[in-house]
C-alpha cells in the first residue's frame, strides 16, 4: 500500500470551538488596536488566517505595523487560555480523536495539522479537546499569513513520497486553498454540506471516512 499524507485544519474540522475563538479574536483586536472597523465575515478576507486577517484590518484602518501582531497574538492567547481554564466549551469533533490516533499508528499514513490560527492557541485547543500532540506536525499562521503556504510547509515537513495528499477542512477557503495545490479534499461539518464531492458531518463512521480518503 502506498503512502497517503492527510492534513487537517483545526477549528470546525477536528475541534468544535462554539464561536468563542472569533469572539476572543475580535476582543484582542479591540484591546490592542482600539475601536477599529472589523468585518467579521471572514470569507471576505484575502488570507483567512489570524495574521492575514489582522494585516488586512490594519491596512483598512491605515495602521502601520509596529509590533502589534505579536502583542495581539499574546493577548489572544491569554483570552483563549482564560476561556478554557474557566470551563469554556471546546470539544473534539465526534470520532476525531479516535480517527487521528488510528491514522498516526498506521505506517501507511502521515498526519499533519495546517491551521490558519496561531500555534500557541491551536495547541491549547487541541490539548483541551483531548488530542495527543507528541508526534504531530503542526504549521500555523506563525509560519505564514497565507493558508496555501502553511499547507505547503506542513506537507514538506511530512515528506515528499506520497501517492496521495488529502486536506480535511470545514470552510470554503479550505476548498479554495486545496484546489490551488491540486490536492484531494474532504469537507467536514455543516458549512460545506452540498459544496464538495466528499463530505462528512463528523468522524463517527470510520469506514466512511477511510473510503473517502482512498476515493
Amino acid at each position: 500500500m502506498k503512502m497517503i499524507a492527510t492534513i487537517f485544519d483545526i477549528d470546525g474540522t477536528v475541534v468544535e470551538c462554539f464561536d468563542f475563538d472569533g469572539t476572543s479574536y475580535i476582543s484582542a483586536i479591540r484591546d490592542i488596536l482600539g475601536e477599529v472597523y472589523i468585518n467579521d465575515d471572514w470569507s471576505q478576507y484575502k488570507n483567512v488566517t489570524d495574521t492575514g486577517i489582522l494585516r488586512q484590518i490594519m491596512k483598512k484602518n491605515k495602521i502601520q505595523e509596529k509590533g502589534q501582531i505579536g502583542k495581539l497574538s499574546k493577548k489572544f492567547g491569554e483570552l483563549i487560555g482564560q476561556y478554557l481554564e474557566n470551563g469554556g466549551e471546546c470539544c473534539p469533533k465526534k470520532g476525531a480523536v479516535c480517527l487521528i490516533d488510528k491514522l498516526l499508528s498506521d505506517r501507511h499514513y502521515k498526519i499533519g495539522v495546517a491551521t490558519g490560527g496561531w500555534k500557541h492557541t491551536a495547541k491549547m485547543k487541541l490539548r483541551h479537546a483531548g488530542f495527543d500532540l507528541r508526534n504531530t506536525v503542526l504549521f500555523s499562521s506563525d509560519d505564514s499569513a497565507e493558508r496555501v503556504e502553511i499547507m505547503e510547509k506542513c506537507l514538506s515537513a511530512l515528506g515528499d513520497s506520497f501517492h496521495r495528499i488529502v486536506y480535511v477542512g470545514d470552510a470554503v477557503w479550505d476548498i479554495q486553498a486545496t484546489k490551488k495545490l491540486g490536492w484531494h479534499f474532504i469537507g467536514v461539518g455543516p458549512r460545506l454540506k452540498g459544496k464538495c464531492e466528499f463530505w462528512v458531518e463528523d468522524y463517527s463512521n470510520y469506514d466512511t471516512f477511510m473510503r473517502m480518503l482512498h476515493a
